[in-house]
Order: C-alpha cells, then sequence, then structure tokens
C-alpha cells in the first residue's frame, strides 16, 4: 500500500470517526434538549398547578370572607329591622284596648310597702288618675299620682322612699329585648325563603 493509499484510508477512518463524533454529540444534545424541555415541562406544570391551587385557596377564602360579611350585614339588618318593629310597638301598645289592664298587671305586681308614688306618660294623664290607682291600692300599699310625668310612651315608674320601680313600655322592652329579637327573627324569612 502506497503512503498516499494510507493517508487516504486514515483520512477517510478519521472523516468517518469525526462523523459518527458528530453525530453521536448530536443526538446527545437532542436527548439532552428533550430530557430539558421536559424538566421544564413538568416544572411548568407543577409551577401551574401551585399558582391554579394558591388562586382557587384565596378564590375560597375571599369568597368566606365575603359570605361571613355578608351573613353579618344580614343579621345586621334583620336586627335592625326587629328594633324599629320593637320601638314601633312600644308606641302602639299604649292606644290599644287592653292597653289599662297591663297597666293594671303593674301594680298588681308591685311589692313596694306604703305610699307608693306612680308617674305617668303626659299622654296618659285622662286614662291613669287618682281615682283609677286607688282601685289597686290595698292597706299595705296606696298608690298616689305624682305631679311629675316620665317621658316614655306609656307605663308607669313606681317610686317609695328611695327605691323606684320602671315599669315604663321601654324599660319592659329593654328587659325583654333579646328573647323578642330571637323570636321575631324567627319569624323573619331567610335569605330566598318563601315567605
Amino acid at each position: 500500500m502506497s503512503l498516499q493509499a494510507i493517508l487516504a484510508k486514515i483520512e477517510n477512518d478519521g472523516k468517518t470517526q469525526a462523523e459518527q463524533i458528530i453525530q453521536s454529540a448530536r443526538d446527545e444534545e437532542k436527548e439532552s434538549l428533550h430530557l430539558v424541555n421536559s424538566r421544564i415541562k413538568e416544572r411548568r406544570h407543577r409551577d401551574v398547578e401551585r399558582i391554579r391551587n394558591r388562586i382557587q385557596a384565596h378564590a375560597r377564602q375571599r369568597d368566606s370572607h365575603v359570605r361571613r360579611e355578608m351573613e353579618k350585614a344580614l343579621l345586621s339588618h334583620r336586627r335592625n329591622l326587629v328594633d324599629q318593629a320593637i320601638k314601633g310597638s312600644i308606641k302602639k301598645i299604649a292606644s290599644v284596648p287592653d292597653y289599662l289592664e297591663l297597666i293594671g298587671v303593674l301594680l298588681e305586681g308591685c311589692d313596694l310597702q306604703g305610699e307608693v308614688e306612680v308617674l305617668i306618660c303626659a299622654q296618659d294623664s285622662n286614662r291613669i288618675t287618682a281615682d283609677y290607682l286607688k282601685k289597686f291600692s290595698s292597706a299595705d300599699r296606696q298608690f298616689v299620682l305624682s305631679g311629675d310625668n316620665h317621658a316614655d310612651h306609656g307605663g308607669i315608674i313606681m317610686r317609695s322612699g328611695d327605691i323606684s320601680l320602671n315599669a315604663t313600655l321601654s324599660m319592659i322592652a329593654e328587659l325583654n329585648h333579646e328573647s323578642m329579637v330571637m323570636e321575631l327573627s324567627r319569624l323573619l324569612p331567610l335569605e330566598g325563603q318563601e315567605e
């Protein structure tokens, strides 16, 4: 074999080996790119999933907060409606036909002894008189109409010495406020309920 043939063979073998090395490098590069792309897609998928979960968790928290605030606002509104109804009723009770029976029950329930001064509101001056109070007086207790009036819409205040019993309609309503609110709230329809 001649020198030129040997050089040509070496050159050919070198080219073949170089092409194989280049092809192997290209295959490795493709495999590395595929692996990197695959990892990038996986990471992107995990990141997207994590962000989606955070957004959903935030949306649930926000919805829960909004729902709680709406429930509080609804309860507050219902409580205001009930409070207004109670205030309106206090003003109307003094005008019902059975009003004097209520006053009689309050007088009979009085546990003060001796002379008991009775304060009335100005509107009751023609209904609750000294003669009316005498009907409820006894040997142990004498009801006397006071020259002073109270500023409430009805009911009475009873005084004996330093002791005072406030039986005005507002005070009675205040003492029973929570139970009335609960009772009246049950009568109000909830959001979305048919009346």
